[in-house]
């Protein structure tokens, strides 16, 4: 079995290419980052002539404000590129799965826009086409080799503050809720969807890391023993985000208290 993993080189898609090489399954990797631009329509043709079994979709935006302040970049990175795979999918006829996120339920901010055109568009050229499409919609996915910054992933972003000793500024009242989603945790989903594609097709899989795992950001912060702030609400930042992790054959393992990422604070 060859599966294309698009997106490769990042925090999820390291691990994903991991996975799959432990399983003793080839993988094809197309990153930006290593010189493969999905953007740009050329590399449609390179990638069909790959001749892969699966898609394993990750490329994209993963920035909430950096949508705000850079959509037309998030439209592209997220939206272009999602087209380029699904044309690439639609050729070979392949099932393919598809990473949105948990903020395409609403749609609010270019990120929630993009993810939902992303989704929209996927579907339609499954319709059209006739190939497997299989979307997860993952909330705050955490783990070790992320990258955190004032504009993505947060967890990171505050553990290396509390590395560095930085004051933190938390958007809004902090009580906003997420379950913490462990990376190996939707890298076991998406081996399991590997494995039986069709099994999950024409669904919207809305995953988390279950009640267990919900914390508010205040609480995040106390645990983590940082020096913190209250600022102006984020637009677009709901409330709460929690998954409905109603996946067949699968459920959260990690508990975040009991990760690597936090144990030996």
């Amino acid at each position: 079995m060859r599966v294309l993993v698009t997106g490769s080189a990042g925090f999820v898609g390291q691990h994903t290419v991991k996975a799959l090489r432990d399983r003793g399954i080839s993988v094809i990797e197309a990153d930006k980052k290593t010189g493969q631009n999905l953007v740009e329509s050329l590399w449609v043709q390179a990638l069909i002539r790959t001749e892969p079994d699966l898609v394993i979709h990750l490329a994209g935006s993963c920035s909430t404000l950096g949508s705000i302040n850079r959509p037309l970049d998030t439209f592209s990175d997220t939206v272009v590129t999602a087209a380029h795979v699904a044309q690439v999918v639609a050729r070979l006829q392949v099932p393919v799965l598809l990473t949105s996120s948990v903020k395409a339920r609403d749609g609010m901010t270019p990120y929630g826009a993009a993810k939902q055109m992303v989704e929209t568009w996927s579907l339609e050229m499954s319709r059209s086409f006739d190939f497997p499409l299989v979307i997860n919609r993952p909330g705050t996915i955490y783990g070790p080799g992320q990258e955190g910054s004032l504009e993505s992933g947060w967890i990171a972003w505050f553990l290396k503050a509390k590395r560095e000793d930085i004051k933190v500024e938390i958007n809004g009242d902090g009580f906003q809720r997420r379950d913490l989603l462990h990376v190996s945790d939707y890298v076991d989903l998406l081996m399991l969807q590997v494995a039986n594609p069709r099994l999950y097709a024409t669904r919207v899989w809305d995953v988390g890391g279950g009640s267990s795992n919900v914390v508010t950001v205040n609480e995040m912060a106390d645990f983590l023993g940082l020096d913190y702030s209250h600022g102006p609400e984020r637009y677009g930042d709901a409330r709460g985000y929690v998954g409905h992790n109603d996946v067949p054959g699968w459920e959260p393992k990690v508990h975040w208290r009991e990760s690597e990422t936090f144990r030996d604070l």
